[in-house]
């Protein structure tokens, strides 16, 4: 085993150093040709293709590719499973919160339908009302209009001269009774990172960033292990195939290697779908050694625009709110009134489909509802590209039937997985085959526990005793399993 590790480590070095190579020459010969922002989105392309490439040659260029297989998997099995788990719950963020978050609980009830929405003018004025009454000092307001999923207003709200935002969840009025906004809970500080204060932003934390546990080493190793995951679904298509022409099919309906087939042959879109989509969006993340001083900002500045500088305008009254809605031609989400300039940020509604370009638009307004000028970002071919992944990964787009079905191919994913870590644990000593039962069927567990449980606070605390407590039964019981057999 420590030769094949060897084998997988040295050829993998030697396979980065080479890429990295290759796109630093892919760099200077399309640099004359097609200019600095688009010679750098090309050369990351070709680097992540010939890395994926790389890692599938490793796994069939030795004898045994069976065993290289079950061993690059095994290295990385239990952060797979943390990542496709968080993810496929993160589906369902919006629901998981409205469902275990104690301050919103008056929202559940079923007196404020979907179709009961107010009017998102109505929301407006609900919402400006709302502050002008309890924090009249506010320089920006940042409204996210109420939906089906989240029958709620969320409102942001910065204090001059401040950085961090304070959150504060309204309940809209439900009859006709009620003239005004209100307060679910308490107003929650934003601090940068901070994205662990109910249950659906945990696991979207988890599976984002690992909850910020380990902080910016989160970003490079699941980058490493969207190139994994990628380079291994195509070793076990080659598998599959070999196995399939040398007439063996039936074996794969035996044991955990019949599910882990089985279930890799029904998560395969799925894989390639949310793992591709994920190394879509980490342009700028991705080989900070092909962005030379002399054209790093060109490039950062087409892939993350900024809007340009708007003239200060002086602070007026708030515009006619049907007309503010209107003025962009497309149904809008979010709202931000910046009080000191007089200008207002409008998001649009996602949808499915969504059309190009990929990224939600937005437009900035002034007090007189004059469009001001804004970066054209969504034209360039950069963040066209990362949009375009990020529109695949995001469930904002989809609608219930398509969240589903996303979610049940991530069950299947997580079923390959687990059967997969099974399958090889079974082949070792029994205390593997437990810490591999702990750490990939523990984590679903726990998550399962979690949620039971109805958190009401330190989310991370419980999720991390619910994954303890889950890993020692599952020990357990591999032990008392092992012994019976003996």
């Amino acid at each position: 085993m420590l030769i094949h590790i060897i084998w997988l480590c040295f050829g993998g070095a030697l396979g980065y150093w080479l890429s990295a190579e290759l796109a630093a020459l892919l760099v200077a010969w399309l640099l004359p040709i097609t200019g600095t922002v688009d010679a750098l989105l090309w050369s990351q392309l070709v680097h992540l293709g010939v890395l994926i490439l790389v890692g599938f040659a490793l796994l069939q260029l030795a004898r045994r590719q069976r065993l290289l297989h079950a061993l690059a998997g095994a290295l990385v099995l239990p952060l797979l499973v943390i990542i496709s788990w968080s993810g496929t719950l993160s589906l369902y963020r919006a629901e998981l919160d409205l469902a275990l978050t104690p301050a919103l609980a008056p929202v559940r009830a079923p007196a404020l339908q979907p179709h009961q929405l107010p009017a998102n003018e109505r929301q407006l004025q609900l919402a400006l009302h709302w502050q002008q009454q309890q924090v009249p000092s506010t320089a920006k307001l940042y409204v996210e209009l109420a939906s089906a999923r989240k029958p709620y207003l969320t409102l942001h709200l910065q204090q001059p001269g401040r950085q961090n935002l304070t959150r504060y969840w309204l309940q809209l009025p439900v009859d006709g009774g009620q003239a005004g906004l209100t307060m679910l809970g308490e107003a929650v500080e934003l601090q940068p990172g901070n994205s662990r204060l109910s249950v659906g932003e945990l696991f979207f934390s988890v599976h984002y960033q690992l909850a910020g546990v380990l902080q910016r080493s989160a970003a490079p190793l699941l980058i490493g292990l969207s190139i994994t995951t990628l380079a291994l679904t195509l070793s076990g298509i080659w598998l599959l195939w070999q196995r399939w022409r040398s007439g063996s099919m039936s074996l794969l309906s035996r044991g955990p290697l019949g599910w882990h087939v089985g279930a890799a042959v029904l998560a395969l879109p799925w894989l390639w779908w949310f793992f591709g989509s994920a190394l879509l969006t980490q342009y700028g993340n991705w080989h900070p050694g092909l962005l030379k001083p002399e054209f790093s900002a060109a490039y950062y500045q087409a892939l993350f625009p900024l809007p340009r500088p708007a003239p200060v305008a002086t602070a007026a009254p708030a515009p006619d709110l049907a007309a503010l809605l209107r003025m962009p031609g497309w149904a809008v989400a979010k709202v931000q009134f910046d009080f000191e300039r007089g200008t207002y940020l409008l998001t649009e509604q996602p949808a499915w489909p969504q059309s190009p370009p990929y990224q939600l638009r937005q437009q900035t307004l002034d007090a007189t509802l004059q469009v001001l000028p804004q970066a054209e970002y969504w034209q360039s071919a950069p963040w066209q590209l990362r949009n375009l992944g990020y529109a695949a990964h995001q469930s904002l787009y989809a609608g219930p039937w398509l969240r589903a079905l996303l979610a049940l191919g991530g069950v299947c994913a997580v079923l390959m997985l687990c059967a997969a870590a099974e399958g090889y644990g079974r082949r070792q000593s029994w205390w593997l085959l437990g810490l591999y039962r702990a750490l990939t069927s523990g984590f679903v567990l726990a998550s399962c526990l979690m949620l039971w449980l109805e958190p009401r606070a330190s989310l991370l605390n419980l999720l991390g005793i619910s994954w303890f407590c889950t890993a020692l039964l599952l020990v357990a019981a591999t032990a008392w399993q092992y012994r019976q057999r003996t």
